[in-house]
């Protein structure tokens, strides 16, 4: 390789993200404990640290989840998660986070910093990497990774960088942004690992849209059953936004992973789609009764007035038109018992077909990356290139929306530090 210059470190991680920084400070506090110096390098390709920790829970940091079912974590290797978990559970992330400053507050089940500000969860780490003197080089963008005793790393600025250890925790390839290209993918592919294509999590759901197109930037509150061949994939209640090209919103944010495992060579294997249950079912009783009534109290109104008050005007009116065959000029006396019972049944079901999900430049989180069956749980090493780690984003694990995906990279973040900490005591490295 060509180089202008060269630098040493006792572990390089590429990458200053969540994961990352968690890594890098693991790794100091344990060789510290031990009376031991370390020098950690951390190659970062945007122009500061943090950058999409800062972007989550819409600027608030939802840094994890007080239900921790294994459940809310997803991959290939189905107990990996757990396992990972189990070595760094959530009580000692949330230590991890109080050492270096950052104080937790619940809300509902989720944990946010206490002053819920992402760019102050992003300050606390980068004092606590000053503080254990981790160097941090931004605007530095790794081009090539490769090993013969030690691990070479090289930048596009002409530097190489040479490590015993690297650990890879550049994230997926959503959000490319904020850095998050894929990069990682590469490189390990290059190293011999198996990672599989990256699919878009906690993000959009694309539908037939002659209903959401109408009623674009509208909201409500529903329960969202997704349905795939006659059968329940998943149920949310939540939020729901209507957009141009389908529908958004935290409740379809929560079932967007289940469309993404379905899409295969960019079609569904089954045909999908969303089920809006818009009231409680007493409510729809009472609101029969009511139709019923104003069959007679409104008899000389259009049918577009029928659902005064029920709910909002353009929303009405779609609905309406839904569950209907004709024009919603026709006089509400008009309406049969049929047509009640048609409209109560789309309050009850308002089915939108659909068609795929927002793509990877959307999403929050990325679905897929390298295989974990190449890497150990107890340790994050990879079992086919001794001395390389993987932590964060970029191996094969997502987690639902709701600080699951923090919480993974801080466990298999400090796992991975601790873990190379470890080997390097075990190695005598002074």
């Amino acid at each position: 390789m060509s180089t202008t210059g060269r630098r040493i470190a006792d572990l390089i991680i590429i990458g200053g993200g969540a994961s990352g920084m968690s890594c890098a400070i693991a790794f100091a506090k344990s060789r510290r404990r031990e009376g031991k110096s370390s020098d950690v390098l951390i190659l970062e390709k945007n122009d500061r640290v943090g950058k999409k920790v800062l972007a989550t829970g819409n600027g608030r940091c939802n840094l994890g989840n007080q239900d921790m079912q294994v459940s809310h974590f997803h991959s290939r290797k189905e107990d990996f998660p757990k396992q990972v978990l189990a070595q760094v559970p959530q009580k000692e992330t949330l230590s991890f986070l109080s050492e270096i400053g950052i104080i937790t507050a619940a809300e509902g089940n989720k944990y946010f910093p206490l002053s819920k500000s992402s760019s102050s969860v992003v300050d606390a780490f980068r004092f606590a990497l000053t503080e254990y003197g981790i160097e941090v080089i931004l605007d530095t963008e790794v081009t090539e990774i490769c090993k013969d005793k030690i691990f070479h790393v090289s930048s596009q600025k002409g530097v190489e960088y040479a490590a015993k250890r690297v650990v890879i925790a550049c994230g997926g390839a959503c959000a490319p942004a904020l850095g998050t290209t894929g990069d990682g993918y590469r490189w390990l592919r290059q190293l011999g690992h198996k990672v599989y294509a990256p699919k878009p999590s906690i993000v959009q759901l694309v539908t037939e849209n002659s209903v959401t197109k109408a009623l674009a930037g509208l909201k409500l509150e529903a329960e969202l059953t997704l349905v795939s061949d006659d059968m329940v994939i998943a149920q949310q209640f939540g939020e729901v936004l209507f957009a141009a090209y389908g529908l958004s919103g935290p409740a379809v944010f929560q079932v967007s992973g289940e469309v993404s495992r379905r899409v295969r060579k960019g079609n569904l294997t089954a045909p999908m789609k969303v089920s809006l249950r818009l009231f409680e079912e007493a409510d729809l009783l009472a609101i029969s009764e009511e139709l019923s009534r104003r069959r007679e109290t409104m008899a000389g109104r259009p049918v577009d007035q029928l659902l005064l008050s029920i709910l909002p005007g353009r929303i009405a009116s779609m609905l309406l038109k839904s569950a209907l065959d004709r024009p919603l000029s026709v006089l509400i006396s008009s309406l049969s018992d049929k047509d009640i019972a048609r409209i109560v049944a789309t309050m009850r079901a308002w089915d939108f077909v659909v068609l795929g999900t927002q793509g990877l430049e959307n999403a929050q989180t990325t679905i897929g990356g390298a295989d974990c069956e190449e890497f150990a749980p107890e340790t994050m090493e990879s079992l086919l290139v001794p001395g390389l780690y993987c932590c964060g984003e970029v191996i094969d694990v997502d987690g639902d929306c709701g600080g699951y995906n923090l919480q993974w990279a801080f466990s298999s973040g400090i796992l991975a530090g601790r873990s190379a900490s470890e080997a390097s005591l075990r190695e005598g490295e002074s």
